[in-house]
């Protein structure tokens, strides 16, 4: 049965009722409805405390830990992580592969990324780095040039290159450290196009040069100096704006097809350029060259013989004859060049009077090369005539400061016929009486052929050439001067040939036949250093002169056969010399000289 509460049957010792009898169970009855409802609020009572007991003890469990030390918990989680732990080992034993890929793979992509990312960062350095050293003004300063170097920057192929390439490498590391060593491709390729390019450079160099050098050569043009008589091998140049020397002026370390001097004035490095437009100096004695040289080809004449053989008249006579035979042709020009040249040739016309006396050169005078230049039909020739003293060719030791016989092939012995005793003593005493104001005292004329020869030979050895070569002959001219003044006399040579009058009457059989070996070819001229009353040269110079310059072009030997009409082919009249306008024969040639 229920109870009054509703509650089901009581169990343990208080919900039992045992057997005994009615009225007990009644008087019980009271007391067990009221036991009831004790226990039934016991029970509920004991509901609540147990739950608040539960919260307590469970409150207390988090604060105090079970008299167990938790062992039970403790080992349900370390199975469960075990099992966790197992279960991950064979998942990662099944997996190991694919992780393995997916690990190396992330690894690879974060590298590549931090590479990528890294290398444009250093990239991107290095290019800013050579932005401010070629473009924004940061390239080191050019070393100022040492003793003895031209005053002119250098080009970049000759050294900024590599500077540039240095101050780049070492910026870019100064700023990235030792991350700087990602960069070394970056910094081989730029010295691989650093060292392609110099080598382009100088080749360049090397042919600008070559074909300079060979224009030269084809044109068959040789600079000399006329006051050391030197060769060059190109002048030195002073700056147009500052007048700084340039001693090297070429292409080279400091320029290509031009050069930029100290000053900032660009100046070209060839001659092709106009480099001869320039004031040229001498490279060894620093003397100006007024004839800029290396523009056409020099012709260089040197004339010996004894004191007073009549020479520097010569070489007025064959300057009015180079004049007045341009006046006569069309586009022709005769031109000297030098304050020397033009103050010694003014007054040649004035010169070649009969009336004017001509002294000798005074041994003292510096010997400096008479050049002028001469134009005809495009072509252009820089004839440079030497007239020393006859006293230096009397000595071997004054001789040899002529060192300008080395650098030529045609030469000119001048003789004076009345200083021959042999001549002077087959005059009339009339004769004698009428030229004895005329007679210069020269030594033998062999002395200073003899003093010459020696030396030339000396220079050509001295500079491998032979005084004879097979190709570029040498040429010699023996000229007998005042043949106006023989002409008529006892001595004249009437219709003998001219080299047999000069061996005979004026005993140079000897100095013929040993010119004739030592030289090419070998002519005698008679020639006539006067002008007649209209102020015109001899024919006989312009003979002269068509004979020395044959070798160059035939346009001059044209142009001097054009000024002396009757001349024809003659380069000197036979016996007394021809009137003006008359004809002129054509020498002999002594000894067969090839």
């Amino acid at each position: 049965m229920s109870g009054p509460t509703g509650e089901g049957p009581a169990t343990g010792a208080e919900g039992f009722a045992p057997p005994g009898g009615a009225a007990a169970r009644g008087r019980e009855g009271a007391g067990g409805r009221r036991a009831g409802r004790r226990r039934a609020g016991a029970a509920r009572r004991g509901r609540t405390g147990r739950a608040r007991t539960a919260g307590v003890a469970g409150f207390a469990g988090e604060l105090w830990p079970r008299r167990d030390g938790g062992r039970a918990d403790l080992g349900t989680g370390c199975a469960a992580a075990a099992s966790a732990a197992v279960l991950g080992l064979v998942v990662v034993y099944v997996l190991r592969w694919w992780l393995l890929a997916f690990l190396v793979s992330a690894v690879v992509a974060l590298g590549v990324a931090a590479a990528v990312v890294g290398g444009s960062v250093l990239t991107g350095l290095y290019f800013r780095r050579t932005h401010e050293v070629m473009f924004g003004g940061g390239r080191p300063e050019d070393p100022p040039p040492g003793e003895g170097d031209d005053p002119a920057h250098r080009a970049y192929h000759g050294g900024p290159a590599w500077w540039d390439l240095r101050t780049i490498v070492g910026r870019t590391w100064a700023a990235s450290a030792v991350w700087g060593v990602l960069l070394g491709a970056h910094f081989a390729v730029h010295a691989l196009v650093v060292a392609a390019y110099l080598a382009a450079a100088w080749t360049f160099v090397g042919v600008l040069r070559v074909v300079d050098a060979g224009l030269l050569v084809v044109r068959r043009v040789r600079m000399v100096c006329p006051g050391c008589f030197l060769r060059l091998g190109y002048p030195a140049y002073l700056c147009t704006r500052c007048g700084r020397r340039h001693g090297a002026i070429r292409p080279g370390l400091r320029g290509l097809l031009r050069r930029r001097c100290l000053c900032g004035a660009r100046l070209p490095t060839l001659l092709l350029l106009g480099s001869a437009d320039l004031d040229a100096l001498c490279p060894h004695c620093d003397r100006g060259l007024e004839h800029r040289p290396g523009e056409a080809r020099e012709f260089v004449l040197p004339l010996f013989g004894s004191a007073g053989a009549g020479k520097t008249r010569l070489v007025a006579g064959m300057n009015l004859a180079l004049a007045q035979a341009a006046r006569g042709t069309r586009e022709a020009y005769v031109e000297p060049v030098g304050e020397e040249t033009v103050r010694r040739l003014r007054d040649s016309e004035r010169l070649l009077t009969a009336a004017h006396r001509t002294g000798p050169t005074p041994p003292g005078r510096e010997v400096r090369g008479l050049t002028v230049r001469v134009g005809a039909e495009g072509r252009t020739l820089l004839l440079q005539v030497y007239d020393a003293a006859g006293e230096r060719f009397n000595r071997s030791a004054t001789t040899e400061d002529l060192t300008y016989l080395g650098q030529a092939s045609t030469f000119v012995l001048v003789v004076d016929p009345l200083g021959v005793e042999a001549v002077w003593r087959s005059m009339t005493a009339g004769e004698r009486s009428r030229l004895s104001g005329h007679r210069s005292r020269v030594r033998d004329p062999e002395l200073a052929y003899g003093a010459v020869r020696d030396e030339i030979r000396r220079q050509y050895r001295m500079s491998g050439r032979r005084l004879r070569p097979r190709r570029a002959r040498t040429r010699l001219a023996v000229v007998v001067t005042r043949a106006d003044l023989v002409r008529g006399t006892s001595a004249a040579p009437g219709g003998m040939p001219p080299e047999e009058w000069a061996a005979r009457t004026l005993g140079l059989g000897n100095l013929l036949r040993d010119a004739a070996a030592d030289f090419g070819e070998v002519r005698v001229f008679l020639t006539a250093s006067v002008a007649d009353g209209s102020g015109t040269a001899h024919p006989s110079l312009s003979a002269l002169l068509r004979w020395v310059l044959a070798g160059e072009s035939a346009v001059f030997a044209g142009m001097l056969a054009g000024s002396a009409p009757g001349s024809g082919e003659g380069t000197a009249p036979r016996g007394a010399p021809a009137p003006l306008g008359s004809a002129a024969p054509r020498p002999e040639r002594v000894g067969g000289g090839r």
